[in-house]
């Protein structure tokens, strides 16, 4: 008999999905993984309670790969980067471009997650607390 297993995500839902780093000192960085948004989906709006500058991954690799690059470089066409942006004490919460498409490019097998590297761009130490709000399209 099959059992049956509710759905978390459900195409075409608006989500919003938060993680809090730990205390970072200014110019630190920390890895945060978001579950919940599936597979593909649009970004709507991304915020922090802290400036911070996030980047936004398609998978685990491509985040290492690009983790030592300055902010004042743009990402590789195709090195796996979907969104980068710098929120500031002015403008903790920024509207997704149009366009702001995730995707998780890791196996079908793992848990859809939105890897994302966080930096802390203020002047104090904090720890960042980042929430993003999305319309899922696959689970």
């Amino acid at each position: 008999m099959a059992s049956w297993l509710p759905r978390t995500q459900v195409s075409g839902q608006w989500l919003s999905v938060s993680a809090t780093t730990t205390p970072l000192l200014p110019g630190a960085s920390a890895l945060l993984d978001l579950a919940g948004l599936g597979r593909l989906g649009h970004f709507l709006a991304i915020s922090t309670d802290a400036p911070g500058w996030l980047s936004f991954y398609s998978s685990a690799a491509a985040r290492e790969a690009d983790g030592s690059r300055p902010i004042t470089q743009d990402p590789a066409p195709g090195s796996g980067v979907l969104l980068d942006l710098a929120t500031t004490a002015a403008a903790l919460t920024i509207t997704a471009p149009p366009g702001g498409t995730y995707f998780s490019s890791e196996p079908a097998a793992a848990p859809p997650l939105l890897r994302v590297l966080v930096r802390n761009t203020s002047t104090a130490q904090v720890a960042i607390a980042v929430t993003v709000s999305a319309v899922v399209l696959a689970p």
